[in-house]
């Protein structure tokens, strides 16, 4: 009798204060309420101001992400705004009622796994139609991220990518073009397709961060450098020019230099979704432990 009254004591004790199963569905009963289900979203206008640019393209869909949201914490989780919407010819602006979010995304660039918002949909409270059929997804928390999908190719130009052929890594700053919209197969569309593209298409080019350093070159003026390299989004990604972008954070000018070259050009930021806008950001924005710092030395 006291082997069992010992044996229920020690289970007791065992299931009160032993290892607990973490749930994560009870871990993450927090209320999160996603545009994702809703057309057009709920909270729609909450975004329409925000700086959208393209991160991404695949076959069948276009990421746009706010760059003005790309932050990293101490432990190097990368944190970013994002939403994509179907790859198809439209006269709709960029932000429209087809997309899908927005919504916060994170990448864990070590471990290659991703967490995002909208796979928090237990708790959503559905006031509006379904997009399609789809039901409610669950969420599990952090996923390991799939190779060679559209996910991966995210990952690898905010986390940054290598070339076989040198030692720096690459960090996506701004892309310059589409790559080619598919089109209605049809004789009509082809023909008048083929006339809108007779004269050279143009090659969308990618700029990049090298090793995502930002060199502070006058710490009192808060004057700082960047140095950028432009690819060409087609086969094997040939590299184009290397440019220093130096940035006057005080004033909010720049001059983007190509290397080896005497050529500056400089004028005003423009909107803030513009290349010299993003890329100013980038060095002197507030982008948790994202930028590298580096502090020239004086000779």
């Amino acid at each position: 009798m006291k082997k069992l009254i010992i044996f229920a004591v020690v289970l007791i004790m065992g299931c009160s204060f032993g290892p607990q199963r973490q749930d994560y569905q009870v871990f993450m009963s927090e209320r999160v309420e996603s545009p994702f289900f809703y057309v057009p979203p709920l909270n729609q206008k909450d975004f329409e101001n925000r700086t959208w640019i393209l991160l991404a393209e695949s076959q069948s869909k276009l990421w746009f992400y706010d760059p003005y949201t790309l932050k990293e914490d101490e432990d190097g989780i990368i944190s970013y705004v994002a939403f994509f919407k179907p790859r198809q010819q439209n006269n709709l602006a960029a932000y429209n009622a087809t997309l899908v979010g927005p919504y916060l995304q994170k990448i864990d660039c070590f471990s290659g796994n991703q967490w995002s918002e909208t796979l928090y949909t237990q708790n959503i409270v559905f006031q509006g139609p379904l997009v399609g059929d789809a039901k409610p997804v669950n969420g599990s928390g952090w996923v390991k991220i799939a190779p060679k999908t559209a996910m991966d190719y995210v990952r690898a130009r905010l986390c940054g990518r290598k070339f076989l052929d040198e030692q720096n890594v690459h960090f996506f700053l701004y892309q310059d073009g589409f790559l080619p919209m598919p089109f209605d197969k049809t004789p009509a569309a082809i023909s008048k397709v083929n006339a809108e593209n007779s004269g050279t298409p143009k090659i969308p080019l990618v700029y990049e961060v090298i090793n995502n350093e930002v060199i502070v070159v006058d710490a009192t003026k808060d004057i700082r450098q960047m140095r950028m390299v432009t690819h060409s989004l087609e086969k094997y990604f040939p590299k184009k020019a290397e440019y220093l972008f130096t940035a006057n954070c005080q004033n909010n000018s720049f001059i983007l230099a190509p290397q080896g070259s005497g050529e500056k050009l400089s004028s005003n930021i423009g909107a803030r979704d513009s290349l010299a806008a993003v890329a100013l950001n980038r060095a002197c924005g507030d982008h948790g432990s994202y930028m590298k710092l580096v502090t020239k030395l004086s000779k």
